[in-house]
């Protein structure tokens, strides 16, 4: 049986992998550059918690925050609120994109910090991509519950069907495999050499993962490699297909790709460590995305990952009906690549190659925040995440 999660998770985390060593310019922009873009009223066309990263815990610099007390909380302006959101951001010295909106998508605005490529001097953009990490099993949870809605399968479909050679997959569901309670364990390795095609991902996959019967609470992106893979026995055409088809085309969003079919004239950022006023480079491994099907291995902007979550959770992508049986009627647990909460939040974060994305919000997809960073501490940003949410709950409309 599956476990019953805590009402208050914690968000999932994507490993960071990087064995190469880093290079160092000091070469840093001492005031980050910020760009705004405000949106009209359309929407934008264009988190088991893995095993603990093993790094010192900086203590974030926060701005004060407005102590919630109900109806007699002093209402922000939005100027007041955008300023301090700003502050959060640049105090602690990160790097990357923002999406914040506290009105759906007519809200939505985008601030950048920094460079996507500092020795260049190349400014982070409103629109570059970033690895989602581990904010993309969301995307392969809607591809699957789309295939449920077409009675392609259920909730109850065993593993059994597509991969019998997995060891218990007859006790192993769709459903479990969404919520991280199939009993499959898998480390992170790194491929020897670059694994080129879907079919040679998952069978990279079932070659290291653990079946254990144990049907508790244990977060493994071989799940959803599995699930991509399901999806491409299903379609008979590869997972980055369909999701093209059934997601991306559909919704407008013209800035997501998989990591080695990134356009040439899109900017991609580096990645940097901050310490001591330098920024550090650090090398990013083709080889451990190549091994992410399903899990990892797509780029996307913020405007177009706020897009997707907001047809998801407003029932434009899946259905109402879809979406509420993806999120089992919203209880409190993780289910389908994000962690739905008591309050009526959703949560999600994601770590690889030393990049961080992080989304906040609520359940309607009226409050949200999408930070993507190439250079930020991963425990600051799973603080100040929630910081810049409360300041947008408290403020007037973007």
């Amino acid at each position: 049986m599956k476990s019953t999660l805590n009402k208050q998770v914690t968000t999932a985390t994507h490993k960071t992998i990087s064995q190469q060593p880093k290079s160092i310019n000091k070469t840093v922009p001492t005031k980050p550059t910020i760009t705004t873009v405000t949106r009209g009223t359309q929407p934008a066309k264009s988190i088991k918690q893995d095993p603990v990263f093993k790094k010192p815990v900086t203590t974030p610099t926060v701005v004060k925050l407005i102590t919630k007390s109900g109806s007699t909380a002093k209402k922000l302006s939005a100027q007041q609120a955008l300023a301090k959101i700003n502050a959060i951001i640049k105090q602690n010295h990160f790097m990357g994109t923002l999406l914040v909106t506290n009105n759906g998508p007519a809200g939505v605005k985008v601030f950048t910090y920094g460079d996507a490529n500092v020795a260049k001097k190349i400014a982070n953009t409103n629109d570059e991509v970033y690895p989602l990490a581990s904010l993309e099993k969301a995307l392969t949870g809607a591809v699957i519950q789309r295939l449920i809605n077409q009675h392609k399968l259920t909730m109850n479909t065993t593993l059994s069907r597509f991969y019998p050679q997995v060891r218990y997959a007859r006790d192993i569901t769709i459903r479990e495999l969404l919520d991280h309670t199939s009993g499959i364990r898998m480390d992170e390795p790194i491929p020897d050499h670059l694994l080129t095609g879907e079919t040679a991902e998952v069978d990279f996959t079932i070659r290291h993962l653990k079946s254990t019967n144990q049907h508790v609470w244990s977060y493994s992106n071989a799940n959803f490699t599995l699930l991509a893979g399901i999806v491409s026995k299903i379609t008979g055409k590869s997972f980055m297909s369909t999701l093209q088809t059934d997601v991306l085309n559909p919704l407008g969003m013209k800035h997501t790709f998989v990591y080695n079919q990134v356009p040439s004239n899109m900017l991609k950022p580096l990645a940097y460590t901050y310490s001591d006023g330098t920024s550090t480079a650090d090398a990013i491994s083709t080889k451990l995305l190549s091994s992410e099907l399903g899990c990892g291995n797509v780029y996307a902007s913020v405007e177009d990952y706020y897009t997707f979550i907001n047809s998801l959770v407003t029932g434009k992508l899946d259905t109402t009906a879809g979406f509420m049986e993806l999120t089992d009627n919203l209880k409190p647990i993780y289910s389908g690549g994000i962690y739905y909460r008591s309050d009526h939040t959703i949560r999600i974060g994601g770590a690889d190659n030393d990049f961080r994305s992080y989304y906040v919000g609520t359940t309607d997809g009226k409050v949200a925040v999408v930070l993507f960073v190439n250079q930020g501490d991963w425990t600051i940003g799973n603080t100040v995440d929630s910081q810049m949410e409360q300041i947008l709950s408290q403020a007037s409309s973007l």
